[in-house]
């Protein structure tokens, strides 16, 4: 962006004529006037934490025995990171429109369908992470102590993949419930990490169309 968008908001107040230049002026001060950039910049940093993360986490997996698991997820927050680079990328080619309204819904239409980009994956991502933790879980000695226990325990020759048919059965359900709820989960996930700057969005766009309508 040549010029920040703190500055073009303030220009796009003072020359949007149809509205009233006092009360916009006051909202601007009481909204977070640089509410985008702080999104924008809240997006990088969110990329660059799982960048580095993946490495830490790779590490530290690799340091208790677990490498191939630490691989695992490595690939699947490879594809995540692809997609947050190109959708962060077409932030840049947002349509400002005449004002400063105009930009700031175009704004809120880009989140809405990246958001919408993102959930896709993550449909993907919750099942396929949580086969990886189960599977590291179950050949681990840790885990084969625990089987070893719940055959003394309830005993069975009904085995499903090495384990007992009610272990196998309650695995099973559980991949059932977290792909059903796949996007709840990225949904929730979201709104605790965006969740307060998202209602600020709502709350300024709400406050400006009513300005407009009643200007």
């Amino acid at each position: 962006m040549t010029k920040s968008i703190e500055t073009m908001w303030k220009e796009g107040f003072i020359n949007e004529t149809q509205l009233d230049v006092p009360k916009v002026n006051d909202l601007y001060n009481r909204k977070s006037q640089n509410l985008v950039d702080k999104l924008l910049n809240m997006f990088a940093i969110n990329i660059k934490a799982i960048v580095i993360g993946s490495i830490v986490m790779l590490i530290g997996m690799s340091l208790i025995g677990a490498p191939f698991l630490g691989l695992y997820i490595c690939a699947l927050l490879i594809p995540l990171v692809v997609i947050a680079r190109k959708e962060l990328g077409k932030s840049n080619n947002i349509s400002k429109g005449q004002s400063s309204f105009d930009y700031l819904v175009n704004f809120d239409h880009w989140l809405k369908t990246s958001i919408k980009t993102y959930a896709v994956y993550y449909r993907f991502f919750y099942p396929l992470f949580f086969i990886g933790m189960v599977t590291q879980g179950v050949v681990s000695k840790a885990g084969g102590k625990i089987i070893a226990l719940m055959l003394e325990k309830f005993p069975t020759d009904i085995l499903i993949l090495g384990l007992p048919y009610y272990l196998a059965g309650i695995i099973s359900l559980a991949f059932l419930i977290i792909t059903y709820y796949a996007d709840a989960l990225y949904r929730l996930d979201l709104n605790i990490v965006y969740g307060r700057q998202f209602k600020k969005m709502e709350e300024l766009l709400s406050d400006m169309k009513t300005l407009r309508n009643h200007a």
